[in-house]
């Protein structure tokens, strides 16, 4: 098995805090989303695939970046180097 593919990272700081100064979203009032007006619905679906198409991209980028680093670690990065290599 591998590891958690997104490990958790947990930042303390004195006061208790967050790090960054982001403030923690303000709990909203549960409601349904067929309760919901059709024009908010739309932008919620809207904002939410935002979210994950920003999410996916920083996925796919982390991905590439752990490949990188483990094929230089292996001596196969860059791909033009493998040419050099075939003779030896």
């Amino acid at each position: 098995m591998s590891p958690s593919p997104r490990p958790v990272a947990a930042h303390a700081t004195a006061d208790g805090s967050e790090a960054d100064g982001e403030q923690p979203e303000e709990p909203k009032p549960a409601t349904k989303i067929e309760e919901m007006p059709l024009e908010s619905k739309q932008k919620m679906i809207m904002e939410q695939r935002a979210k994950m198409k920003l999410a996916k991209k920083l996925r796919q980028r982390r991905k590439r970046l752990v490949r990188k680093r483990r094929l230089r670690k292996k001596g196969r990065w860059p791909p033009s180097k493998m040419k050099k290599l075939k003779n030896v």
